[in-house]
């Protein structure tokens, strides 16, 4: 049950922040893309939401052998840094310090998520 959990947990967590970088793009200069959001709101709602769903899909099956979960959880982690690398192109020299600080900040979380994919993956064969 918790597998087949984490994998839709996963799935709906990718489509998020596909949806996120997709508006994202739309927007380019603007405040706003498709979805109508400020950017904060944007980025809590399809950002944090998302991370946390693919670290939780991690831990709630972290006993549990899945290559599938693991290479979702990659995926998820390294549309975060994809994502991130698009923001900073998008945005370039409007970014203060403190935007460039948290950039960093969901870089390493990014980083983090795709790190645990891999663990996942490595448990994965070692059982296999």
């Amino acid at each position: 049950m918790a597998l087949k959990l984490s994998i839709i947990m996963s799935i709906i967590s990718i489509i998020m922040l596909v949806t996120y970088g997709a508006d994202v793009v739309s927007a380019g200069n603007e405040k706003t893309g498709f979805l109508h959001m400020d950017a904060s709101v944007r980025g809590s709602i399809f950002g944090i939401i998302p991370s946390a769903m693919l670290i939780t899909s991690y831990f709630i099956t972290r006993k549990e052998p899945s290559k599938k979960v693991g290479g979702l959880i990659i995926t998820g982690g390294a549309l975060i840094i994809v994502g991130i690398v698009v923001i900073l192109s998008v945005q370039e020299n409007s970014i203060t310090e403190r935007g460039i600080r948290e950039f960093g900040a969901v870089l390493a979380i990014g980083v983090f998520i795709t790190i645990l994919g891999g663990i996942k993956i490595k448990k994965s064969l070692r059982v296999s």
